[in-house]
């Protein structure tokens, strides 16, 4: 593991470490494609916690391959002079920086670009619902010329490497799958041709040590991997220096793509060994390497020669200053939940982190007054503010009714498939530890404790109570808050339960149940479930749900009346008697707990923020603490 830590020479290029960021996209950009100062603040950001070489995010080669909105350019007239903005932080702190040039094929999406995708046959993405035409020869010849150009525009900008996105599903890659090349023509025979005149035309254009970004779906596909084979000897013989492994298909497995958390890690190794034997080209693991001990066994089995951090550099930059230190407990780490930084991408908001609201944000600025602040709750939202205020130099105490911190968020590594969000909730929490930042158990902000501690700022962030619906009969069955489950731990007796909403908490608790044996039926009044998650996350629980026999899901439907014998249901039909149950999950949401009057009263200044002022996923909530902890 010593020597993942230690300086990497490699050619022309002298790397800190071997350690690299992988490209990860931010939608800071403006409409045509310029940098602005988030982008600045964000690789600034990274490079000064110690990474050895940042790639930045994908950049389309033509304005016809983008693939979201806020997509930086490398087209336009003044590019190099944009794009060295980036080398030049990223420089600054220390990292050698390293662009990715890409062209998504069918994989663009026309509301960015502009015009319809394009691909080596007429196709569809699966993933985007989109269909994509056939490119003609010249349009070819014209992307290989965009390529080699896009290389002359990155040396111009300074950085110290390229990289060709040669895999994921994009168009490179296309020409290599025989499902979505049909050509009859020279680029139908030969499938490399495509990709041998990219990798030449680059290497023509730039002086620049080149990456070759590739992926490897199926370990055990024949055919898939002499496909991969034949690139990676092509790669040797035009000079390739570094080959970057990914896994997953941005049109046909977005899951992969983005190395969703609950996706098994074997298979991935599976995959970096198999590639490790078609080439002495040296490789850089990408996907899930956030913790040392992972990491480090990569590189000491020979998986790779270096890793690429991509999400877990979101959450903690200075991760690899931590890792170098020793510090393994202050690393906040990554839940690979999607939810802060894709979705958040999606949304058009650019890239966040679900613990980690100063991504792409300047440095706090030291107040002009230093406040004594009262934080009612050490839940995601309340921790946050209370590191924001004491970053500032504020005076805080924490207060939580609880007998532990962290609020709701505990109950997220208790579900199938998210045991890795344990890492961002326990860096969550002793970042505020670290702090020193007084945290007081089994204490209630009411109003004889707010006239003890006398504060000049209330933040309540108290969270939220479980919504009861008033449903007829229900007090004859042992009925639980998803909160009473999770958090408090109480058992939900009997074989068959019915839950009461199905939003994410109660598809997730539904998982959980039938994964013990239970049988368990979900009604929801809206006509679709789990409305309040992001789509990934979203389709990958209801794959697992629908395959689980023991779970009955239900839309359009509530639930009218319960006793002993039977449940009656009100559905779209009429009404209609369910099969008895033995217990009864409430996961209906949540409602704000509001400040005491008497509490306001007592204080000149409150703030209101996470569950407490309107039920919050975790990423609004650790915002919602951070922003009101920088307002004061």
């Amino acid at each position: 593991m010593a020597g993942l830590m230690d300086p990497w020479e490699k050619g022309s290029l002298s790397m800190r470490n071997r350690l690299w960021m992988a490209p990860v996209k931010t939608g800071y950009g403006t409409p045509d494609g310029h940098v602005t100062e988030r982008h600045l603040h964000f690789y600034r950001r990274v490079a000064l916690g110690g990474v050895g070489l940042v790639v930045v995010e994908p950049v389309p080669v033509r304005w016809d391959g983008r693939e979201h909105p806020k997509q930086l350019s490398v087209t336009s007239p003044d590019s190099a002079i944009d794009l060295a903005r980036l080398t030049t932080v990223i420089h600054e702190g220390g990292a050698l920086a390293g662009l990715n040039l890409n062209h998504a094929g069918r994989a663009a999406n026309p509301k960015a670009s502009g015009t319809g995708p394009v691909a080596p046959s007429d196709c569809r993405c699966p993933a985007k619902k989109t269909e994509a035409r056939r490119l003609e020869p010249g349009e070819i010849e014209d992307i290989v010329y965009a390529f080699g150009r896009a290389a002359a525009v990155a040396e111009a900008a300074r950085f110290d490497l390229v990289e060709i996105q040669a895999g994921h599903g994009y168009l490179i890659d296309q020409f290599l799958d025989p499902e979505v090349n049909r050509r009859a023509d020279r680029y139908g025979t030969d499938p490399t041709l495509f990709a041998e005149q990219v990798l030449k035309a680059a290497a023509d254009a730039t002086g620049l040590p080149l990456s070759l970004r590739v992926t490897l779906k199926e370990p055990g596909d024949k055919a898939e991997c002499g496909r991969l084979r034949a690139l990676l000897k092509l790669a040797e013989q035009v000079g390739i220096s570094f080959v970057h492994v990914g896994m997953g298909d941005a049109c046909t497995n977005p899951p992969w793509y983005y190395h969703h958390g609950s996706l098994p890690e074997s298979l991935q190794e599976d995959a970096l060994r198999a590639v490790r034997d078609m080439t002495q080209l040296p490789i850089v693991a990408a996907g899930r390497m956030g913790t040392l001990d992972r990491a480090g066994r990569i590189t000491d089995e020979g998986m790779a020669a270096a890793v690429a951090l991509g999400r877990p550099l979101v959450a903690d930059p200075d991760l690899p200053r931590k890792w170098k230190l020793g510090a393994f407990d202050e690393v906040i780490g990554c839940g690979y939940c999607l939810q802060g930084c894709l979705a958040n991408v999606v949304k058009g908001d650019g890239l966040g982190c679900i613990v980690n609201p100063t991504v792409g944000r300047a440095p706090l600025s030291p107040p002009g007054k230093r406040r004594r602040v009262l934080v009612a709750g050490a839940g995601p939202a309340g921790l946050s503010a209370a590191i924001a205020l004491w970053e500032q130099g504020h005076g805080v105490i924490v207060a939580e009714a609880g007998p532990e911190a962290g609020g709701t968020f505990r109950a997220a590594p208790m579900s199938p498939g998210k045991e890795t969000m344990d890492r961002p909730l326990r860096g969550l929490i002793r970042a505020a530890q670290r702090a020193e930042i007084p945290v007081i158990f089994g204490q209630a902000v009411d109003e004889a404790f707010v006239k003890k501690v006398k504060p000049e700022v209330l933040v309540w962030a108290a969270g939220g109570e479980a919504v009861r619906p008033a449903i007829a009969g229900m007090d004859a069955l042992p009925v639980l808050t998803s909160q009473e489950f999770y958090l408090e731990g109480r058992p939900l007796p009997g074989e068959r339960v019915l839950i009461v909403g199905g939003g994410m908490v109660g598809l997730e608790a539904a998982e959980k149940l039938a994964l013990e044996g239970r049988e368990v039926v979900v009604v929801e009044m809206l006509s679709e479930l789990s409305a309040d998650m992001d789509p990934l996350n979203r389709t990958l629980l209801l794959k697992r749900l629908r395959a689980l026999p023991a779970v009955h899901l239900m839309t359009d439907t509530t639930v009218v009346r319960i006793d002993d014998r039977s449940v009656t249901l009100r559905t779209p039909e009429g009404e209609k008697a369910l099969s008895p149950v033995e217990s009864v999950l409430l996961a209906a949401g949540m409602r704000p707990k509001p400040v005491p009057d008497a509490v306001r009263a007592l204080v000149p200044q409150c703030l209101v923020v996470g569950d407490a002022a309107a039920p919050r996923n975790v990423t609004t909530a650790v915002r919602d603490g951070y922003e009101a902890g920088a307002s004061l």
